[in-house]
């Protein structure tokens, strides 16, 4: 059997992931204030710089506030929350996005997308084009819905990138754990697809007539069939 050394980036990232999973549980509380650092890396047998590391680390993501000469407090993370919490709650317990929530990630989806692909039918070439198409057939092809994960996602992420706008693609980019997610739920939920191959095929042939309305239509029945998906697994909840 081998071994691998943990390495002190490794033990932070533990760190940083149990801090996590106590605040999202409610283990420890919003407003609550953390141990000192000496305390918190004697119970946990680590270092203090290490734990001073994690806690840095968490600042930055939204879960704590460090006060001068006050300690760490717990931030209301549902209130001021980042990008990055929405990732760590995703992976915590996707089923915590709660509707509302929900919608507005998708909101924002409709709005780049639908513009990358007004913008791509201006610039596409015939070779980029057929890059999209052969995801599109990955997804068709593929042998089981969890096989067709990674040539959907890289599908809509191709597409940002070919709207000749960085910030789309870099948007999409900071959002993909997240647009990860929700797509693996959508395989679980509705994997059909050879649908998904088509309408995805026929938003590559709306691009090549360098039609750009017709391209964002396209795009958002793309995202439509997987929102569908998810959307009727909320009402199914709230019912």
């Amino acid at each position: 059997m081998k071994y691998h050394k943990l390495k002190a980036e490794s033990l932070k990232n533990i760190f940083v992931h149990e801090m996590q999973e106590k605040i999202f549980s409610g283990e420890v509380q919003i407003g609550e204030q953390l141990p000192p650092e000496r305390e918190m890396a004697e119970k946990m047998g680590i270092s203090r710089s290490l734990v001073n590391s994690g806690l840095l680390e968490l600042e930055s993501q939204g879960f704590v506030h460090r006060i001068p000469r006050r300690g760490t407090i717990v931030a209301d993370y549902e209130k001021n929350g980042t990008l990055q919490i929405l990732v760590a709650l995703m992976n915590y317990d996707s089923s915590r996005i709660d509707y509302p929530l929900f919608e507005s990630m998708m909101e924002m989806r409709y709005l780049i997308e639908c513009e990358s692909a007004r913008q791509a039918a201006e610039r596409i070439t015939v070779e980029e084009a057929a890059g999209l198409d052969a995801l599109a057939r990955q997804i068709g092809e593929a042998g089981h819905p969890e096989d067709a994960l990674e040539p959907l996602v890289l599908f809509h992420y191709r597409l940002t990138q070919l709207s000749g706008n960085t910030v789309y693609a870099m948007t999409f980019k900071s959002f993909e754990p997240v647009v990860t997610c929700l797509t693996k739920r959508f395989l679980e939920l509705s994997p059909d697809l050879g649908r998904t191959e088509v309408l995805h095929k026929v938003l590559v042939d709306a691009l090549l007539s360098r039609d750009g309305e017709k391209s964002a239509v396209c795009a958002r029945t793309c995202l439509e069939q997987g929102i569908g998906a998810l959307r009727k697994q909320y009402k199914l909840k709230e019912g």
